[in-house]
């Protein structure tokens, strides 16, 4: 199979296939992007963008109304999220699951976003091709997305945060290096990737 990627650049009445252009690998960082980023290729310059809406997109269904009664829950459903933040080419994609999470911090009850759940505050998505776009590009495309820091007692935690040992969550080295992460991080993704039927 053909793995070097192909970009479609859209204008509002046409669209135009370039190139084949680098592999997918190469795209993702395997050669360190040798010869990719000076000039910036313009297939990694589409998959950046494209990373920068998944991201973009976090924050715009996030509902942080604190009148709201959906208050820290996502404003869209998996069926339609992609359209209501009108990302491109959002037929292309699918919610494969959400992702929840709550800063832990022992502050005043009136200091919090009075949340759907005191236990879970929506901060992201788990986001895939769908079948038939993977099948025209020859692969399938998993993306992860979250927000960052946007509510007042998020803040609080992130300022007591610390950098914890990254090993659970990396494949094993042979070298004697030490990958290190936000601890809010390091219990945050173990903990998404097995809640995944709450989305």
């Amino acid at each position: 199979m053909d793995t070097r990627t192909t970009t479609q650049t859209q204008t509002p009445d046409s669209t135009t296939e370039l190139a084949a252009g680098p592999t997918w690998s190469a795209l993702l960082g395997e050669n360190n992007w040798a010869g990719l980023l000076d000039p910036l290729d313009v297939h990694l310059r589409t998959l950046i963008l494209r990373c920068g809406d998944f991201c973009q997109g976090t924050y715009d269904a996030f509902n942080n109304d604190a009148n709201s009664k959906y208050a820290g829950s996502s404003r869209y459903g998996h069926a339609n999220f992609f359209d209501k933040v009108m990302l491109q080419d959002a037929a292309n994609y699918e919610i494969a699951s959400f992702l929840y999470a709550t800063a832990q911090v022992s502050v005043p009850e009136a200091f919090l976003l009075h949340s759907m759940s005191r236990e879970s505050n929506w901060i992201g998505y788990v986001a895939v091709t769908t079948d038939q776009y993977s099948k025209s590009i020859g692969r399938r495309e998993i993306y992860v997305a979250w927000r960052g820091t946007t509510l007042n007692y998020e803040w609080v935690n992130v300022l007591g945060t610390e950098l914890v040992s990254a090993e659970q969550l990396l494949r094993p080295e042979n070298n004697n290096t030490v990958n290190k992460t936000n601890s809010s991080t390091n219990e945050l993704l173990p903990t998404s990737m097995s809640d995944r039927h709450r989305g």
